[in-house]
Order: structure tokens, then C-alpha cells, then sequence
């Protein structure tokens, strides 16, 4: 979104952004909007945006909820202009019980559909934010060996196969763009802020509401310690999904060339939670002690298949094309600091 902003910033305000947003029993759309205009979370870069004239003339925010698919099209009617559908909502639900698997085909799979059969009378293109982690190559979708570890792989990778049929349908352009795991920023100051603490940080999180019950506890974690998770930082992949959005590109991994090892990502994590008795055994125990117990029901039930998973590789060809002028952000180098700003700013809140 800011990097949008900015856009119609350099192009002398021309053009017109529209944010479907979902409110919440105590937060309106406004407000929800408004958050994201804090100076502490905003990019330095938009100090020098006019963003009360943003606001005024060329940011139109509609409630919409994606799980029930409500119709927003009467918001686009006798609009001259024609969209581009940026589509990046989703239930960011590792789990693999029933109801994880209803929860993401409501929302992840029939919301994006509907939304994309809604709007299509009023868009030329859409782009689709998938992720990383359902990218499988054909070789291996032909050979039915796609394997996926939980709903929310399945219903991306799904998505994926009926988009180009939608836009071919619709007469449409089509592209999906797939991050890994997103981290702080470390392009654009102040660094390592982020909105949204996901994935890796909910693993921080754990540790850090779970230390006063159980600190005196030794925890097992189960992971590869030859492997690692690969992560972009937010300001990077939004600066990719820029730059690709004019292009012809139908199809991009947003990833980055090195995986954060498992033994340098975790006990990183553990010693912002102040955690400190743990070891990584190489897989799930069965004896588990009140801690392992909770954390093997909750948050390891969903990061376990990430960490025990092999490296996979990605071809960084069009992506390092893309990106020429830009330097790969150095992750390992500033691991540490991302999860101190998530300690210090968010842990003991994040999981309320």
C-alpha cells in the first residue's frame, strides 16, 4: 500500500487506489486504515507524500469481508476507468484439522474466486498474491508427485491452476507472484518494522507467553539442522511485486537466494522469547513433557513441517533481472535485530 501511494505521489497524483477492507467488531475500515499511517510503522519515504490529499482524492476504502464474498460492485459502477486487481487477502492457516481445511477453502479458495467473478466486468488484470511454499515444478505436478503439507499450500496451489483459466475466460491478464516467508522491513528505514507478525514470529511468540509457566522446562524442537526457511523482507517483496506488475511477467517467485539455517533462525528466536533450555533432536518425540506436549498442539503443529522440510530451490533468474538495481537484503546479517524488534515491540501482545 505505501509503495502505491508513492506511486501516484511521483506520477503528479494521477491515479486512484481502492482498498477493500474488512472491519472488525471494534475497528471500522477507517480505523484499521488509519493504523497503517502511524509515523513509528510507516516508511520514512512517505513523509513527503501529501497524504491528507491521498486520502482525499485518490484512496476510496470499501468494507469487504472475504469470507462471505459481499458484493462490492455497485461501488464500481459508471467508473470510467478500468482496474488492475491486486488480490493479496488470505487465512495465513498452517494447520491441517477440518477445520482449518474449511476456514481456507471459504476464505482463501471460493473468496478469491468470487471476488475475481465479481469484479471482472471492471478490471483488466489481476494478480494474485500466492506463496511460495505451493510453487511445485510441472515435471513434478505431471508426475503427481506434488505433495503439500497442509490446506493453505493446497488451496494456493489450486488457486493457481483456475486463475489462468478465469483470465482467459474473462479476457483478463494474469500474474501470480509468490513470497516466502515475509519478515521486516531492511531497504527502507526504519528497519525491521513490520505490520503483521506471522510464521516466524508467532514461533517467538510461543516462547516468549510460555516462559514464566514453563521456562524450567527443557524443550525438544524438532527441525533440519542442514536446512533452513527462506524469507524476504516486506519492503523487497513489495518493491518486486511493483516492478512486476507492468510487466508481462505471468509468473514469479519472490524469494530469497540463501535460506536462514535452522540452527542460526531458532535459537535467534529463542534468545529474543528469553528462552534458553531447548535442543533440536531430528524428529518429533514421542515422550513429551508439558511443554513439548503444548508446544506440539499449537504452534509446532504448524511450523514442524517447515522445519524438518529440505531446502528447495527456486530459479532467481527473472526475479534478479527484476530487482538488477537493487542488492539482495543481507537476512543473516540482521536476523537478530528483526526478532529484537518483534520481542521488544510486539511478542507480549501479538498472540491476545
Amino acid at each position: 500500500m505505501y509503495e502505491l501511494m508513492l506511486r501516484i505521489h511521483e506520477s503528479g497524483y494521477t491515479g486512484q487506489l481502492i482498498l477493500l477492507i474488512r472491519s472488525k467488531s471494534t475497528r471500522s475500515i477507517q480505523d484499521r486504515f488509519d493504523d497503517l499511517l502511524i509515523p513509528d510503522l510507516m516508511p520514512d519515504y512517505m513523509k513527503q507524500l501529501d497524504i491528507a490529499r491521498l486520502k482525499k482524492d485518490h484512496i476510496q476504502l470499501i468494507n469487504y469481508d472475504i469470507t462471505n464474498a459481499t458484493d462490492v460492485t455497485h461501488y464500481l459502477e459508471n467508473r470510467p476507468e478500468s482496474y488492475h486487481l491486486i488480490h493479496c487477502a488470505a487465512s495465513v492457516n498452517l494447520g491441517t484439522t477440518p477445520g482449518a481445511y474449511e476456514e481456507i477453502k471459504r476464505t482463501n479458495y471460493y473468496g478469491t474466486i468470487q471476488l475475481i467473478k465479481q469484479v471482472r466486468p471492471y478490471i483488466f488484470k489481476v494478480t494474485y498474491i500466492s506463496t511460495a511454499f505451493a510453487f511445485r515444478p510441472p515435471f513434478l505436478k505431471e508426475q503427481a508427485r506434488a505433495n503439500y503439507r497442509n490446506h493453505y499450500e493446497i488451496f494456493k496451489a489450486k488457486i493457481e491452476e483456475e486463475i489462468p483459466e478465469l483470465a482467459e475466460q474473462y479476457g483478463l491478464e494474469w500474474q501470480i507472484l509468490r513470497p516466502s516467508i515475509i519478515a521486516g522491513r531492511l531497504i527502507d528505514s526504519p528497519y525491521h518494522v513490520i505490520y503483521r507478525f506471522l510464521v516466524f514470529y508467532l514461533f517467538g511468540a510461543f516462547f516468549y507467553r510460555s516462559k514464566d509457566a514453563y521456562g524450567h522446562m527443557k524443550i525438544r524442537i524438532a527441525l533440519n539442522p542442514k536446512a533452513g526457511l527462506n524469507m524476504v523482507p516486506v519492503d523487497y517483496a513489495a518493491k518486486v511485486i511493483m516492478r512486476a506488475l507492468s510487466t508481462d511477467i505471468n509468473d514469479l517467485n519472490i524469494v530469497h537466494s540463501r535460506y536462514m539455517p535452522n540452527v542460526l533462525a531458532v535459537p535467534t528466536m529463542l534468545k529474543a522469547a528469553d528462552w534458553t533450555n531447548y535442543e533440536f533432536v531430528s524428529e518429533i518425540p514421542d515422550d513429551q513433557n508439558a511443554i513439548e506436549k503444548l508446544y506440539y498442539r499449537t504452534a509446532g503443529a504448524q511450523l514442524s513441517q517447515y522445519l524438518l522440510a529440505d531446502d528447495y530451490s527456486f530459479d532467481m533468474q527473472v526475479l534478479r533481472e527484476l530487482m538488477h538495481d537493487v542488492e539482495e537484503p543481507n537476512l543473516e546479517e540482521n536476523f537478530p535485530a528483526l526478532c529484537r524488534y518483534a520481542a521488544d515491540r510486539k511478542f507480549k501482545h501479538m498472540m491476545d
